[in-house]
């Protein structure tokens, strides 16, 4: 077997102490003042990761199809040899998840999750349907981000080499650094708002034919990011060990680790989105502090 280079994380740790962009989530957090400004920084949050599981997929997709790339040296048998799903294997882990392949109630995928999640917020607040829409519109930043994650994960694009590996290195860090956000939020709806996050753990919501528990996405994901970070860098080590093509390993290892940067200055501008003034509509004025009672599901809004 032949010696490779690794990823590990003394390669990523000098990248995250560079970043900025949790610092900036941390600061976005400690500056939302008011209900108002909470459910707009939570509707963009959720919808800024709308579109990962999808982004996820179409990587390992791309990956596994590349039977050429990704070949064992080692294999003497050579239909037998190609690696390539072995290594897209490491990262669809983590949309198996996302697609709600390891959840045990029915179609709880992590977007309708999320949607439970926003809605069970919005009945916290008593908001109806369309003010709660009002609230929660995407900005123009948020769009723009959701086009670089998208862009990012390389969906709808000839995928070469360098793409190839700077996308692996974009889900690295897409996945350590949302573990991190996530387990900041969970601190921060505890401490600042334990009623609702009291509420959210006792609401369900149906979405798509299945009760959704309002705070399992914010909880699921302060665990099983890491998971996916530690398959995420086994998945860029196996690709580096099957490697068959003609650049140095030093040159793969290197689009890799510019691909976790990619996704640093992408999440980076998001959160500085975060930041911006918002203009209070007239809903505003509607959130109030007063919480629903505590009941076991809600209507759909």
């Amino acid at each position: 077997m032949k010696k490779t280079l690794n990823i590990g994380w003394a390669d990523v740790e000098p990248i995250l102490q560079e970043h900025k962009g949790n610092r900036l989530f941390a600061s976005a957090l400690e500056q939302t003042i008011g209900n108002d400004q909470l459910l707009r920084l939570l509707s963009r949050y959720i919808f800024f990761n709308s579109v990962f599981g999808s982004g996820v997929a179409n990587l390992a997709g791309e990956i596994a199809s590349r039977q050429d790339l990704f070949r064992d040296a080692d294999e003497t048998i050579d239909i037998a040899a190609d690696r390539s799903v072995e290594v897209a294997a490491e990262i669809f882990f983590a949309a198996i998840d996302e697609f709600g392949g390891n959840s045990s109630i029915r179609r709880s995928t992590h977007r309708s999750l999320a949607q439970a999640t926003l809605k069970a917020v919005g009945s916290f607040f008593r908001l109806s349907a369309a003010e709660l829409n009002k609230v929660a519109r995407p900005s123009a930043s948020t769009q723009l981000a959701l086009r670089e994650v998208r862009d990012g994960y390389r969906i709808n694009q000839t995928v070469d080499e360098p793409k190839l590996f700077r996308g692996i290195g974009f889900h690295i860090g897409s996945e350590v650094l949302a573990d991190q956000e996530f387990n900041m939020l969970d601190k921060f709806l505890r401490a600042n708002y334990p009623t609702l996050v009291e509420y959210l753990r006792k609401t369900k919501v149906l979405i798509n034919g299945a009760e959704n528990g309002s705070y399992v996405w914010i909880q699921v994901h302060t665990s099983v990011e890491a998971d996916h970070f530690n398959a995420a860098v086994a998945g860029a080590n196996l690709a580096l060990r099957y490697y068959a093509g003609t650049e140095k390993q030093a040159c793969i290892k290197s689009w890799i680790l510019q691909g976790i940067k990619e996704f640093g200055r992408t999440q980076t501008e998001f959160m500085k989105s975060l930041l911006e003034r918002q203009d209070v509509s007239s809903v505003a004025a509607q959130i109030t502090t007063r919480a629903r009672p505590i009941r076991a599901h809600i209507d759909p809004l």
